[in-house]
C-alpha cells in the first residue's frame, strides 16, 4: 500500500510501478531534480531532510557499509539467529537494496520488503528468479507518514544509515511505528554512523599548495590569517574567537548547518539508545568504534627529466650523461607533476630522485614495508635520514591494537540477551588492517560532498542575510556579488576540499601494496622537475609538525544496537 495515493482506493507499489487496487497502473511522482548536475530528491527539505545526492558514487558507499558491517559481525545479521532464520524482514531505508539482496541468499526461505523514500533500488529483473520473487520494494515518506504495513507482519527489521534524514523529533514515533508493524518476540537491529566532517591539519594542507594564495575572497591557508576586513574597524572578539582552525573551517561550518537547520542529530550513536530501550526490550548496546585517520603514506618518487635531443645516451650504462641531468626511475614509475617555482641544482635534484626511486621501488609490497616507529610523538623521527630523503610513515602495524580503532563502552547499559561485545568481536575489528582506515575517511569525505548542493544554499543564506558569519572564513564580500560569481568560489572551495582529502587517503599506496604499479606519465622538463621537488621537499618538512595524536583523530563512528519486541 501507499499512502501517498490522493484516492480511496488502496494502492500498493513493487518493483518501480504503482498499481490500484483494482488493478490499474498509475505513474509514480517525479522522485528527482538535478541541482547543478548533482540528482537529489524532489521533496522539500521539510518534508524529507534527507540533503545528500543520489548519484553513483554516493550510492556505491552503500555497499563499502555492508561489506564492513558483515565483517565486524561475521554474518548478515547482527542478531545471532541460530536455529531458525526470520521469515519475513523490512528493510526500512533500504537504499540500493544490497543488504537484502545478501540476507535473501542467506536465508532462501524468507520474503523481504525494502521501503525508502526514493526509487533507487536494483530492478529485480536483473537478480536470479530465486532471489527476486522473493524481494518488494516499495516507497514512501516513513519521516511524514506511517508505514503502510499491517501491525505484527514482520519479524525482523533491519535499519541501517538513514540518521541523514530523519529529525531528532522524529526518531520517537518511527520506532513507535516500528514496534507496530513487528511482530511479538521479532527483533530490530540498527546500524548507524555519527557524522563526521574530516579535519585536516594546517601542516598536511598547506604543503599541497604550490604557492600562497593571493585571493582574498576565500581563506589563505598559510599558517598565519590574513582577512580583508573593513577598514573602518578591526575584528570584533567574537570574530577572532570564531577565527578558522585549518583550512577548510568554511565548509565545517556549513555543514553542520545544514544538519542543524534540519534538526538532524550528528550523533546518533548517543541518542538512538534511548528510543531503542523505550520501545524495545533486551536491547543489546554495541560499544562506539570509532576509526582514526588512516597513516601517512610514503611519498612517492619524483619522475625522471626529459633528455635534451642533441645528448645520446650510452645504452650499457645505468644511468644518461650527468649532462643529461636526466634520471630513469627503475620500472618507469613517476609521480604527478606539479608547478610552482625553485632553484636547486640538477645534480642534488638527480641525486634526491635516485635515491628515492631506488628506495621506493625496491621495497616489498607488504604492510611490513613502511618505515617503524621508534616511540617518539613527532613524525619527525620516523627514521629519517640525515639528507631528509627518507620518507616519513607511520606504521600503523606496530602501534597498540587501540591505535588502529577505538572502543567506547560508557554508554552500554543493558546487554543482558546477549553477551558483552558480541555485536563488535575483537577478533573481526582485530582483522582489519592500517590500510582499511583510508575507505573509512573516503567513505566520511564522500558523505560530506554528497551535500554540497545543500551546503550551498546555506552559503547564498548567509551571504544575502548574514554576511558578517563569513568574515572569519576569509570570504569578504564588501560588494554584492553575482549568484555566478559566488558559486565559482564555493565550487573553488569544494574542489580544493576534494583533492586535500584525495590526497590524504592517497589509493594509490593500496594498490601498490597489492602489487600494482604506479601508471607511467611522460617524462617532466628540467623546470618541472625542479619544482616537483620543491613539492617533495614541502611535504617532508610538514610531517615533521605531524604527531600521533593527529593520527587518532576519528574520521568515523558506527555502532549496532539490537532489541527484541516482548
Amino acid at each position: 500500500m501507499s499512502l501517498a495515493s490522493p484516492t480511496l482506493t488502496p494502492t500498493y507499489s513493487t518493483g518501480s510501478t504503482s498499481y490500484s487496487g483494482e488493478g490499474r497502473r498509475h505513474m509514480r511522482r517525479k522522485d528527482f531534480q538535478y541541482k547543478y548536475g548533482k540528482k537529489h530528491h524532489s521533496y522539500d527539505k521539510e518534508k524529507a531532510p534527507y540533503p545528500l545526492s543520489y548519484d553513483r558514487n554516493v550510492l556505491e558507499l552503500e555497499g563499502l557499509d555492508n561489506r564492513m558491517a558483515q565483517h565486524l559481525r561475521g554474518s548478515i545479521s547482527f542478531v545471532p539467529f541460530r536455529e531458525r532464520h526470520p521469515t519475513r524482514v523490512l528493510d526500512l531505508g533500504c537504499g540500493t537494496g544490497n543488504w537484502i539482496i545478501d540476507a535473501a541468499k542467506a536465508w532462501p526461505e524468507c520474503e523481504f520488503v525494502g521501503f525508502d523514500l526514493a526509487d533507487i533500488q536494483i530492478p529485480l529483473h536483473l537478480l536470479p528468479p530465486s532471489i527476486a520473487d522473493r524481494i518488494e520494494w516499495t516507497h514512501g515518506n516513513f519521516v511524514t507518514n506511517k508505514l503502510p504495513f499491517a501491525e505484527d507482519e514482520f519479524d525482523h527489521v533491519h535499519v541501517q544509515s538513514i540518521a541523514t534524514g530523519v529529525p531528532e523529533n522524529k526518531w520517537d514515533t518511527l520506532f513507535a511505528e516500528i514496534g507496530r508493524v513487528l511482530a511479538q518476540g521479532g527483533s530490530i537491529e540498527v546500524i548507524e554512523d555519527d557524522i563526521i566532517f574530516p579535519v585536516l591539519p594546517r601542516w598536511f594542507t598547506q604543503a599541497l599548495r604550490v604557492r600562497p594564495l593571493r585571493s582574498t575572497s576565500v581563506h589563505n591557508p598559510a599558517g598565519n590569517h590574513h582577512y580583508r576586513l573593513p577598514t573602518t574597524s578591526g575584528p570584533s572578539s567574537m570574530e577572532v574567537a570564531n577565527a578558522p582552525t585549518h583550512d577548510h573551517a568554511l565548509l565545517e561550518s556549513l555543514h553542520e548547518s545544514i544538519y542543524e537547520s534540519r534538526f538532524i542529530n550528528m550523533k546518533p550513536s548517543s541518542v538512538l539508545p534511548i528510543y531503542l530501550t523505550t520501545y524495545f526490550r533486551q536491547v543489546a548496546l554495541g560499544p562506539i568504534v570509532s576509526f582514526p585517520m588512516p597513516p601517512l603514506p610514503p611519498i612517492q618518487p619524483l619522475p625522471m627529466q626529459i633528455t635534451p635531443s642533441y645528448i645520446i645516451p650510452d645504452p650499457n650504462s645505468e644511468l644518461l650523461s650527468s649532462r643529461a641531468s636526466t634520471i630513469v626511475p627503475g620500472n618507469g614509475h613517476r609521480a604527478p607533476s606539479f608547478s610552482f617555482s625553485s632553484s636547486i641544482s640538477t645534480a642534488t635534484s638527480s641525486t634526491l630522485i635516485s635515491r628515492a626511486s631506488s628506495e621506493f621501488h625496491s621495497r616489498p609490497r607488504t604492510k611490513s614495508s613502511p618505515l617503524s616507529y621508534n616511540g617518539d610523538t613527532s613524525l619527525s623521527s620516523f627514521d629519517l635520514s640525515e639528507n631528509g630523503d627518507s620518507v616519513p610513515y607511520i606504521d600503523i602495524t606496530t602501534l597498540p591494537l587501540q591505535h588502529r580503532y577505538m572502543v567506547d563502552n560508557s554508554a552500554i547499559e543493558d546487554n543482558t540477551h546477549l553477551p558483552p561485545g558480541s555485536l563488535f568481536p575483537g577478533d573481526q575489528v582485530n582483522k582489519l588492517n592500517d590500510r582499511s582506515l583510508a575507505m573509512h575517511l573516503y567513505r566520511t569525505y564522500q558523505l560530506v560532498l554528497a551535500c554540497q548542493e545543500a551546503m550551498w544554499e546555506e552559503l547564498k543564506d548567509r551571504i544575502r542575510n548574514r554576511k558578517h558569519e563569513l568574515l572569519p572564513f576569509g570570504w569578504d564580500d564588501d560588494e554584492e556579488l553575482e549568484e555566478l560569481k559566488s558559486r565559482k568560489k564555493f565550487e573553488k572551495l569544494i574542489e580544493r576540499f576534494q583533492k586535500d582529502m584525495e590526497m590524504r587517503v592517497s589509493l594509490w599506496c593500496s594498490l601498490d601494496d597489492m602489487g600494482w604499479p604506479l601508471p607511467s606519465k611522460e617524462p617532466l622538463s628540467k623546470a618541472e622537475l625542479i619544482e616537483a621537488q620543491r613539492l617533495r621537499e614541502s611535504m617532508l618538512e610538514a610531517r615533521k609538525h605531524a604527531t600521533i595524536e593527529e593520527m587518532q583523530i576519528p574520521c568515523r563512528a558506527v555502532r549496532a544496537i539490537v532489541g527484541y519486541n516482548l
